[in-house]
């Protein structure tokens, strides 16, 4: 104590008998002091800087996690979207042709194949083998075959989009024929499979 004493006593009137030489002592004491407070406790500013970056990491995997689920949710919600095409059961070719423009021109794997007849058997007898056919050569769109019984018209497809919430204009028609009464507008935004 009494050694510290002495020194800090010697440093104290050196200081006051010649002031420059104070300034020179700081300039060289305050940079080795702090060389050797960090090599002191390294061990201390390292874990703290450990803690600094995976407490910003957990924050940024966290908000990262939360962005990916939002537009991996989005994908899901595009994706799953039905498209409803209307169909009076003519062939296969124009079936097969509604699924190509489905596959190449939505961003679905979901759609609704929809015949509107008088009676059920109206409903052409090849019809559901045609769509088995095309479950087996389009696996990665999920088909559903929906038989109604009524009049197909511009009332009818208004109640089937509010009631299966689907919008007209994701909503198709193959080629009318002569003896359609009802024009392409009066749908409301359904659109034509040529």
């Amino acid at each position: 104590m009494l050694g510290v004493g002495a020194v800090v006593a010697g440093l104290v009137g050196n200081a006051i008998l010649n002031p420059p030489y104070l300034a020179v002592l700081l300039e060289y004491f305050v940079p080795v002091m702090l060389l050797v407070a960090i090599m002191l406790g390294r061990i201390t500013i390292l874990e703290a800087c450990l803690f600094l970056v995976r407490t910003t990491l957990m924050s940024a995997i966290k908000h990262m996690t939360a962005i990916s689920q939002w537009i991996r949710a989005k994908i899901e919600e595009i994706n799953s979207q039905q498209i409803v095409f209307f169909t009076r059961g003519d062939n296969l070719a124009n079936l097969n042709r509604a699924m190509l423009y489905v596959q190449q021109n939505e961003h679905t794997n979901r759609i609704k194949i929809v015949t509107v007849v008088r009676s059920e058997d109206e409903v052409p007898p090849n019809l559901k083998h045609d769509l088995d056919f095309l479950n087996q050569a389009y696996p990665n769109i999920e088909i559903e075959f929906v038989v109604l019984t009524g009049v197909f018209s511009p009332e009818l497809v208004q109640k089937l989009s509010e009631e299966w919430k689907i919008p007209t204009n994701l909503m198709f028609i193959g080629s009318p024929g002569t003896h359609f009464i009802y024009g392409l507008a009066d749908f409301g935004g359904v659109r034509l499979i040529i």
